[in-house]
């Protein structure tokens, strides 16, 4: 295992394993958090709560990312088309990544899903449609990263969206000149944020608690 995998599974214990004192300090159990990556389910199980959202166990390419929160409402209208991993736009990017191809891939629109924690198209098919019903769109938290491509232009454009509430973790001391955008601290070996890296509950960085209750 990756020392990556390590901390993950290490996190996944303490997430879990404090989910009920965290849940005491937040006032709603009802919000939605619309994330670039798996950052929103790993949230939700924080505090012991079900996923209110469809953006769970998946990942988005930065740019899509972008597109899809611009113009949320029209992208949830459109149909999930599955497509083969090796005819996504973006195959020559992630072929060799962990798990590429063993896992379903969607077109949405002119933009592509990646359901790196699933094991079916039928599977993501009824927990997307599900969980879209679920979307309580009065408390919503847009969250991205620098994950998956991410330029200078895209967190520019994720800063600059009318959202109330949205939130951005990155490594990049350049990138975080930006509004809503937070610096992680990381071995500088890393050119994005790694996923066990992004915060949850309270941290040094933020309080995630906080922020949802001002949602």
């Amino acid at each position: 295992m990756t020392i990556e995998g390590i901390r993950l599974k290490f996190l996944e214990f303490k997430r879990k394993g404090g989910a009920k004192f965290r849940k005491k300090k937040i006032n709603k159990e009802q919000f939605t958090i619309i994330s670039n990556n798996c950052w929103g389910g790993e949230t939700y199980e924080s505090y012991n709560l079900i996923k209110q959202s469809p953006t769970v166990g998946l990942f988005f390419w930065a740019s899509d990312y972008i597109k899809f929160i611009s113009d949320i409402h029209h992208y949830l209208n459109q149909s999930l088309e599955f497509i083969d991993p090796t005819e996504s736009k973006y195959y020559d990017k992630l072929k060799l990544t962990h798990g590429y191809g063993t896992y379903p891939v969607a077109k949405l629109g002119d933009i592509e899903i990646f359901f790196m924690h699933y094991s079916s198209e039928q599977q993501v098919t009824e927990k997307w449609k599900r969980r879209i019903k679920r979307i309580d769109w009065n408390h919503i938290l847009y969250k991205f990263n620098d994950q998956n491509g991410c330029t200078e232009e895209d967190i520019r454009r994720f800063s600059e969206l009318p959202l109330k509430n949205k939130i951005c973790f990155t490594v990049n001391d350049n990138f975080s000149k930006f509004p809503n955008v937070i610096k992680i601290k990381a071995p500088k070996s890393h050119k994005f944020i790694r996923a066990s890296y992004e915060p949850f509950g309270k941290s040094r960085y933020i309080d995630i608690n906080k922020l949802i209750n001002s949602l």
